[in-house]
């Protein structure tokens, strides 16, 4: 079986991403992040800017950096709105853990600290 390319892509976008980091000696917390943003790309990127660098193309959804500045940006309220339907967003499937991962990573798009792309 041969994965997407935007699969294989994102695979190894977040093979150097971890190499370049350190992400491989970080703790869980770092490598759930990079999880996340993973999934983000390989999910979310048709639609939604996904880091903080801007990206060429026609975005239907908001920038994932513009979702974590809203104030009414949560953990809960991320799960909530995951989980819910909505016209514009294809309903998606997600694992508990990659669903923890996707949010922990948009939360971290709100701190100061060391961004992925």
């Amino acid at each position: 079986m041969t994965a997407p390319s935007g699969a294989v892509h994102a695979a190894v976008l977040a093979g150097l991403l971890m190499a370049s980091t350190g992400a491989s000696t970080a703790g869980p917390a770092e490598d759930h992040r990079v999880r996340g943003w993973t999934i983000a790309t390989q999910l979310c990127r048709q639609c939604h800017v996904i880091g903080r660098a801007s990206q060429p193309g026609a975005f239907v959804g908001p920038a994932f950096l513009r979702v974590a500045q809203m104030p009414s940006t949560t953990g809960p309220a991320l799960a909530v709105f995951l989980q819910s339907h909505h016209k514009r967003m294809p309903s998606l499937r997600l694992e508990r853990e990659e669903m923890t991962a996707v949010i922990d990573y948009i939360l971290s798009l709100k701190g100061a600290g060391t961004p992925l792309p």
